[in-house]
């Protein structure tokens, strides 16, 4: 499968390259990291703008922000990396390629390709594209294996995560060997925080609470302190690992509230509970120690909700 995608991008005229709205690391790495390989033929789209922490990935700032999918070219290939349902990508037309094709991790993910190189088993999608590329005979220049190594090393956590495998290790091990540099990325990711970023998690942290007899703990950042810190969504990424990451707490729960009414949820866990079944209920997804959803209604009632999904799996 690996080597039929890998072809079906090689003789594309022409590809698009799409990703899940609120991108992560993985999200933009892989894509920039395909847009590196295979040059002017590909334009990556996004419907959001991009956290400023990966501006430094080259390609960057030719990624193309769109508000309607109207304004996306038609393309030979539509590729759909790093996301496990199409409504992730709003506004997505697939009558716009001739061949849709995904890459991703996800165990939710529903096949909504006409080819899904789909492998829940691996650390993130980069790790999956890396798979993809070697089986070229193109050379892996420098700029695509940091690209790709960004992709591997925030959706591990650093390596930290459960679904960090040997074969995750043997891949940054070769990424590194191409030029990718650790320590830049490091840098970039987590020792490079705005000011405002710090001050959100301030009043993030004093949100806290335990819950189920401390075996869950729950964050949240409204709209108010957004406006008191200046701060932006995109700074609250691994907020809801500070919950997560309490001595004794299974599940970490993260909810911010969302501009347009309703609340965004991050959910990690240690061991015991599969968190994608608990969003997957709710209409979202992701991994078993890792997922999230949104859900249109506040705070308060989200939390009770959640507490309760969570609370059959304890």
């Amino acid at each position: 499968m690996r080597k039929n995608v890998a072809e079906a991008l090689q003789e594309a005229e022409s590809i698009a390259c799409f990703f899940h709205k609120n991108p992560d690391g993985d999200a933009i790495g892989s894509a920039l990291a395909v847009k590196n390989f295979f040059g002017e033929k590909v334009k990556v789209y996004s419907c959001d703008k991009l956290p400023d922490v990966f501006h430094f990935l080259p390609g960057a700032s030719e990624v193309i922000r769109y508000n309607d999918f109207s304004e996306v070219e038609p393309a030979q290939v539509f590729l759909v990396l790093d996301c496990g349902d199409a409504k992730r990508v709003p506004g997505f037309d697939p009558s716009k390629a001739k061949t849709i094709i995904v890459i991703d991790h996800h165990e939710t993910n529903d096949g909504f390709g006409d080819i899904n190189l789909v492998e829940p088993d691996r650390s993130s999608t980069a790790e999956i594209v890396f798979d993809v590329l070697k089986e070229l005979a193109q050379p892996i220049s420098q700029e695509v294996a940091e690209c790709l190594f960004t992709g591997i090393y925030t959706d591990t956590g650093g390596f930290r995560y459960s679904d960090t495998t040997p074969s995750t290790f043997e891949a940054a091990k070769q990424l590194v060997e191409l030029g990718a540099r650790p320590w830049k990325v490091a840098v970039e990711i987590y020792e490079s925080s705005p000011v405002r970023r710090i001050k959100l998690l301030g009043l993030c942290l004093e949100t806290l609470q335990l819950h189920l007899e401390g075996k869950v703990a729950s964050l949240y950042v409204t709209l108010d302190m957004y406006k008191k810190t200046g701060a932006l969504p995109e700074d609250t990424e691994d907020f809801v690992n500070y919950a997560r990451g309490i001595k004794g707490v299974e599940v970490g729960i993260f909810m911010r509230e969302l501009y347009e009414g309703g609340v965004k949820v991050s959910l990690r866990s240690k061991e015991k509970v599969n968190v994608a079944k608990v969003a997957r209920e709710l209409g979202g997804g992701g991994h078993q120690n890792a997922a999230g959803c949104e859900l249109n209604m506040g705070i308060r009632e989200a939390l009770k909700i959640l507490l309760e999904k969570i609370a059959q799996q304890l």
